[in-house]
C-alpha cells in the first residue's frame, strides 16, 4: 500500500516522511508540488495516474502563501480531484485545504516560529482517537485560519492563549475535517522533535484507509524525490591500499605545547598546517606536515565548477586540470583509491581517528542552492578558493592528555620521524615568547558592517519572516581587516588562539587562501558506523557576573529556544534524506566555553544502508545553522539581502577526512581568512576577512541583534584591542 506525499520545498519534509514511514509500513512516494505541470498534456495525465492509484495523501508544510499558485503548485488540483481518498494537510498544505472549503487566511501580528504551545483537541475521535484533550505542539506558521462562515470544515483542534498562560491574543484554528469527504488538516507540526503524539496522529489517518479494498497497483511512474545513488561504494579494508601497508610511530617526551612544537617546525623549515583542539570537546590536535613539491594539493572554484586542479604544495607551476561535475564525487574517488585501515598496538594512539588524509576547507559557495552565476567577484582572478585540501601523510598527533606521537604512513620513513624527534629534543623552549608588538596592531584598518545598511537588512529579512517565506534566517556580513604586511600568519594565528581558545582551532595556510579559526561549532564528524552533527544556536559573553547556572536561564528563553529548535529539525531532515535511523541525543543544552556560554544540541545518525559520511556531507551544505529553514528558500532569500556577496570562507567547513573514513568538520566562524588576490588588497596591508552574524526570527531585535553580532565579532577582533 502506498502514501503519496507532497513536498513544498520544505526543510523539515523528511522528518515527516519517515515520521509516515515507520508509522504506517507503507510505500511512501515523494513529489514536489511542482513536479507536474498541469497545463502539459502527458504531465497531468502521469498525474491522474498515480493519484488513482495510492491510498492515501499527505500533504506537507512549506514557505510561501496557500493563495500564490507557484508555491502550491498541484496541491489545490489534488485536493479537488481526489475527494473519496484520505489526505492530511499539515501547516501550508493545512492552509490549503482550509482556503479551498470557504475559509480565510490572514497574517499573524505575532508570527510563531519554532514555539511548543498546547493545543486544545475539540474531539477525540478520527485523527485524534486515543490523545488527551492537551498536545504539545510546534508551530512554524505566519498565516492562521479563519472558518469565517464555512459550512464544509469541523474544527478538531485550536490553540488558546489562556491555556499556555498568555493573557491575551485570539484564539486560532489548530485541526480541521471536511464535513463530508475524508480530508483533515493540522496547523502545527507533529514531525517536530518537541511535538507530542505525531505517531498517533499519523496512525489514526492511517487507520481511515480501506487496507481490505485495495486493489490498486502502482503506475511505472518516474522516480521524484528518492534517493541519490552514493558517492562511493563502502571502504572495506579490501580497499586498503598497498601503497600504505604500515603506520610507522614514534612517542616524544617533550613537555612543549603545541604552539611551541609548530614554532620549532616552522623555526627549522618544516610547513605545518595545524587542527588544533585548545578545549573541550575537541580531543586530538593534528599537525600536519606537508612537503614542498611532493604533498597534493587539490583546488576546486565554483567560478570553473567543471575544473579540478591538482598540484604539489608550494608549488604552482605544474598543475593537472581534470572535469568534474560534481567535487565531491572526484574527492570521493580520490580517498577510496587510497582507503587506510592499519592496525595499531599503542593504545593511547589507535583512539587518534586520523590517520593520514585530507586538510583543508570548503566555502559555503560549495553548498547547495547558491545562485553561482550572481555572485560579486571577490578576487582578482576567477580561480578563487572554494576549495583547497592538502593530502597528508606525516603528522604529529598530541592526545587529549598532551602525549606527542610523531607518525608517518610512508614506506621506509624512519629516517623522517628520527629527524623531527631530533628537531624537538634540541629546540629551544622559550621560542614561542615573543610577542607582536601591540602598536603594530594598532595600525591595522579594520571596516565593521554599517550599521544602518545592517538594519535595512534585518527589516527585510523580517518581512520574509512574516510573511511565511522564512521561519529563520541567518543573516551575515564581512568585515574587512587590514593588517600591515609585515606580520606573519602564523603570529597572527597564535596571538588570536591565545586570546580566544576553542575546540575547532585551525591554522590552514596555503598561500592562495588561508584560514585562521577559532571556531567553536562543529558541524559534523563521521565513521564508518555513524554521524554526529553539533549545531550551535544561542551565543552568551561570559563576564563575573555570569555563572553556568544564570547562563541557562539567559539562554533557554523563547527566542533561542526557537532558534536551535529549528535548527535541529532541519538537520534531522537532513540526515533522514539518507539515513534510515537518527537520534537527538542532546537536546538545546548549554555549553561553556572560554569565552562565551552556547546553546548546543547532538544529532546522530547510523550508516545501516549503503550511504556513507561524504554523502551526508554533500547534502547537509551549506550548514544549516548559517542558511536557516527552509534552507532552500532560506538560501535564496539571503543571497539577495546580502547583494550577492561571497561569503566565502565564513559559513562554510574545516576539517579533515582521513583514510580510514574518519572525519571531523566544523562551521567555520570566529575566524579570519584570507585570498591573496583580495580586490581590496592594498599596498603594505594584507586583506583578511572576518565573517559574522546571527539567526534572525521573528522575535528578534535589530538592536539585540547588532549587539549579538558584535560580540562575536569581538571574539576575534579583540586581537587588536
Amino acid at each position: 500500500m502506498s502514501i503519496l506525499l507532497v513536498d513544498s520545498y520544505d526543510s523539515f519534509t523528511y522528518n515527516l516522511r519517515n515520521l509516515i514511514t515507520s508509522t504506517t509500513n507503507a510505500n511512501v512516494i515523494t513529489i514536489h508540488n511542482d513536479s507536474y505541470d498541469l497545463n502539459i498534456e502527458d504531465d497531468k495525465l502521469s498525474l491522474d495516474n498515480l493519484l488513482n492509484s495510492i491510498d492515501a495523501i499527505v500533504i506537507g508544510p512549506g514557505p510561501g502563501s496557500p493563495s500564490n499558485p507557484s508555491d502550491i503548485g498541484v496541491i489545490p488540483y489534488i485536493f479537488q480531484k481526489c475527494t473519496n481518498l484520505p489526505i492530511l494537510g499539515i501547516c501550508l498544505g493545512f492552509q490549503i485545504f482550509c482556503l479551498l472549503n470557504d475559509c480565510s487566511t490572514h497574517y499573524l501580528n505575532n508570527p510563531i516560529h519554532g514555539q511548543i504551545h498546547k493545543i486544545k483537541v475539540l474531539n477525540n475521535d478520527d485523527i485524534f482517537k486515543d490523545t488527551p484533550e492537551f498536545v504539545d505542539s510546534v508551530r512554524y506558521h505566519s498565516i492562521y485560519v479563519k472558518q469565517d462562515n464555512s459550512k464544509k470544515i469541523i474544527p478538531l483542534a485550536i490553540y488558546n492563549p489562556s491555556d499556555n498562560n498568555e493573557t491575551t491574543g485570539d484564539s486560532i484554528l489548530m485541526a480541521a475535517k471536511h464535513i463530508k469527504y475524508p480530508h483533515y488538516g493540522v496547523q502545527y507540526h507533529p514531525e517536530s522533535i518537541c511535538s507530542s503524539f505525531g505517531s498517533n496522529l499519523i496512525k489514526n489517518f492511517w487507520n481511515l484507509v480501506d487496507k481490505e479494498a485495495h486493489t490498486k497497483p502502482l503506475p511505472k511512474i518516474e522516480p521524484h524525490l528518492v534517493k541519490s545513488s552514493p558517492l562511493i561504494e563502502k571502504f572495506t579494508t579490501e580497499l586498503s591500499n598497498f601503497e600504505y601497508n604500515l603506520l610507522n610511530y614514534k612517542p616524544v617526551d617533550s613537555k612543549f605545547d603545541i604552539l611551541q612544537i609548530c614554532d620549532t617546525l616552522k623555526a627549522n623549515n618544516q610547513d605545518v598546517m595545524l587542527l588544533n583542539s585548545a578545549s573541550a570537546p575537541g580531543e586530538w590536535s593534528i599537525i600536519a606536515l606537508p612537503q614542498v613539491n611532493v604533498s597534493d594539493v587539490i583546488t576546486h572554484s565554483t567560478e570553473n565548477p567543471n575544473t579540478i586542479k591538482f598540484s604539489k604544495w608550494n608549488n604552482d607551476e605544474q598543475i593537472e586540470e581534470k572535469y568534474t561535475n560534481d567535487i565531491f564525487k572526484s574527492l570521493s574517488e580520490y580517498m577510496l583509491n587510497k582507503y587506510f585501515n592499519p592496525v595499531i598496538e599503542n593504545k593511547e594512539l589507535m583512539s587518534c581517528p586520523f590517520v593520514g588524509g585530507i586538510i583543508g576547507y570548503m566555502s559555503y559557495e560549495e553548498g547547495s542552492f547558491i545562485d553561482i552565476q550572481n555572485l560579486e567577484k571577490r578576487t582578482k582572478n576567477d580561480n578563487i578558493d572554494d576549495t583547497k585540501f592538502c593530502f597528508i601523510d606525516r603528522f604529529i598527533a598530541l592526545s587529549p592528555s598532551n602525549n606527542i606521537y610523531i607518525v608517518s604512513i610512508r614506506q621506509n620513513d624512519n629516517e623522517f620521524i628520527k629527524n623531527i624527534e631530533t628537531i624537538l629534543n634540541k629546540s629551544d623552549n622559550n621560542i614561542n615568547d615573543s610577542i607582536i608588538n601591540n602598536e603594530l596592531f594598532k595600525k591595522s584598518k579594520i571596516t565593521i558592517p554599517n550599521k544602518d545598511d545592517y538594519f535595512k537588512s534585518f527589516h527585510d529579512c523580517q518581512k520574509y519572516l512574516h510573511s511565511g517565506d522564512s521561519y529563520e534566517l541567518c543573516l551575515t556580513y564581512n568585515t574587512i581587516v587590514q593588517i600591515p604586511d609585515n606580520f606573519q600568519p602564523w603570529d597572527i594565528y597564535k596571538a588570536l588562539v591565545k586570546k580566544n581558545p576553542s575546540p575547532y582551532s585551525a591554522y590552514l595556510n596555503f598561500n592562495s587562501s588561508m584560514l585562521l579559526s577559532t571556531s567553536p561549532e562543529r558541524f559534523i564528524s563521521w565513521n564508518n558506523k555513524f554521524c554526529q552533527m553539533r549545531p550551535i544556536k544561542g551565543t552568551l559573553k561570559k563576564n563575573p557576573n555570569i555563572n553556568y547556572e544564570k547562563a541557562c536561564k539567559l539562554l533557554k528563553i523563547p527566542k533561542e529556544l526557537g532558534e536551535n529548535l529549528m535548527i535541529v529539525d532541519l538537520i534531522r531532515d537532513n540526515l533522514l534524506f539518507l539515513l534510515d535511523k537518527i537520534e537527538v541525543t542532546k537536546l538545546m543544552t548549554v555549553e561553556e566555553y572560554e569565552t562565551i556560554y552556547q546553546l548546543v544540541s547532538v544529532i546522530e545518525g547510523n550508516f545501516t544502508n549503503e550511504f556513507t559520511g561524504i554523502d551526508i556531507l554533500k547534502n547537509s551544505l551549506p550548514p544549516g545553522s548559517m542558511t536557516g529553514a527552509p534552507k532552500k528558500r532560506s538560501v535564496e532569500i539571503l543571497q539577495k539581502i546580502e547583494k550577492n556577496q561571497r561569503r566565502g570562507l565564513y559559513s562554510g567547513i574545516c576539517g579533515y577526512w582521513s583514510l580510514n573514513n574518519n572525519a571531523d568538520w566544523s562551521v567555520i566562524i570566529r575566524s579570519l581568512f584570507r585570498y591573496s588576490d583580495d580586490l581590496c588588497n592594498e599596498n603594505g596591508y594584507d586583506t583578511y576577512r572576518c565573517g559574522a552574524g546571527g539567526a534572525l526570527t521573528v522575535l528578534s531585535t535589530d538592536d539585540g541583534e547588532w549587539d549579538e553580532m558584535l560580540v562575536k565579532l569581538h571574539s576575534v577582533l579583540q586581537l587588536f584591542e
